[in-house]
């Protein structure tokens, strides 16, 4: 994280003076892959214990997109993301679901007609949703579900979530791509509830933070700053 600010404050110190007399307006939105490193060692703990020896997978993979205004340097807009991963024994199947959304607010430090520097700060909420499915004994009929439906249970949590992150837009023309990184951070203990109403007494642990980068793919008048027309008498 202090690296991260490091190159922020010192990206900012060298565009400065170039955005003195500079303004813009415009807009884009982007979509496109998220890699998360998520520490899952609570889960695939209670996991194992379950009979369930496959394991998540600590690079989980996720879809995102989202939309920003440009205003004068500013840019302001907001994202949303998820993915999940499944994991079975002969008689379970766990399926997590890891999503969130953020409104963001950051500034242009460097801005030229195919490069965008911009860190941001998203302020927004996200968590987990567990699904657990039983596998056995197998159904042999609609009426037998009815009378036994029982099978799936569904636990889930929410919490307000920070992501600082560093924005790098390369617009070509009407597209273009974008590289994201940063920190997305819950600063509460996630209290988890049943689909059907509910806490649990005790639910899995799971990590606060998670870093994550993003390649996506942009579209609309994401270029750099141009000079202010100065319009006659």
């Amino acid at each position: 994280m202090k690296s991260f600010l490091t190159v922020v404050c010192f990206v900012a110190a060298l565009a400065a003076p170039a955005h003195a007399a500079r303004q813009t307006r415009g807009g884009f939105g982007w979509f496109g892959p998220y890699v998360a490193a998520v520490n899952f060692d609570g889960l695939n703990a209670a996991f194992a214990n379950a009979g369930i020896t496959g394991k998540l997978e600590s690079m989980h993979w996720m879809l995102g997109g989202g939309g920003y205004a440009l205003v004068d340097g500013v840019v302001i807009g907001g994202s949303g993301w998820g993915g999940t991963q499944t994991v079975a024994s002969d008689s379970l199947r766990a399926r997590v679901e890891i999503g969130g959304g953020a409104f963001e607010l950051g500034y242009s430090v460097l801005s030229m007609k195919h490069l965008r520097v911009a860190p941001v700060l998203g302020i927004g909420g996200g968590g987990y949703t567990i699904e657990l499915q039983k596998l056995t004994p197998a159904v042999g009929s609609f009426g037998d579900l009815l009378k036994n439906p029982g099978r799936t249970a569904t636990v889930s949590y929410s919490s307000f979530q920070l992501s600082p992150q560093l924005m790098i837009t390369m617009p070509i023309s009407f597209v273009g791509v974008q590289l994201k990184g940063g920190y997305i951070y819950s600063p509460m203990t996630p209290e988890w509830e049943l689909k059907d109403e509910g806490n649990l007494n005790l639910g899995p642990s799971v990590a606060k933070g998670t870093p994550y980068a993003s390649l996506d793919v942009v579209f609309g008048a994401a270029g750099g700053d141009r000079p202010r027309r100065r319009h006659r008498d």
